[in-house]
């Protein structure tokens, strides 16, 4: 007998593992194929973190060890400096952050942000999708938020 299990993995996306017995549908196996999964989707995701074509120049700098904010980003309202502080870390290497650490980053940054106003947007953010609320307090960038960034640094953002 086959057995078919889907396991989502955020809202709009999910996998399925079928097994043709019952008793290979195990906690390890499921544990494997899950990791497998989250492996490949990492590596997909980093292969298409910079859009082609998108010039950074004035929006972010990315060459030392922590990316800094561009002049061009100043002129932005505070949810999309939020957005584009997590779309750096994001082209760093670095899914997931909390707001104080948004907060901490935009300060040393030089932007005169206060930290309930961050935790704030970030609220909004997430409710309007363009960031995904994870464990233990931390947010990351969804693809809508990707491509929101995108938009303001290409110019086509309305």
């Amino acid at each position: 007998m086959k057995v078919r299990v889907r396991i989502p993995l955020q809202r709009e996306f999910a996998y399925e593992v079928e097994v043709e017995d019952v008793t290979e549908l195990t906690a390890e196996r499921l544990l494997e194929v899950h990791k497998a999964v989250l492996e490949a989707m990492e590596t997909i995701r980093k292969q298409t973190a910079v859009a082609p074509g998108i010039d950074l120049e004035g929006w972010l700098d990315l060459m030392g060890e922590v990316p800094h904010m561009g002049t061009l980003a100043r002129d932005l309202s505070l949810k999309d400096q939020i957005i584009l502080t997590y779309y750096a870390w994001d082209l760093r290497g670095r899914r997931s952050m909390k707001p104080i650490e948004v907060y901490e980053f935009l300060r040393n940054d030089g932007f005169p942000v206060n930290y309930g106003s961050v935790v704030a947007r970030i609220a909004e953010l997430a409710k309007d999708g363009l960031l995904i609320r994870e464990t233990e307090g931390t947010y990351r960038l969804s693809r809508s938020g990707a491509e929101r960034v995108v938009a303001l640094i290409s110019g086509k953002h309305t």
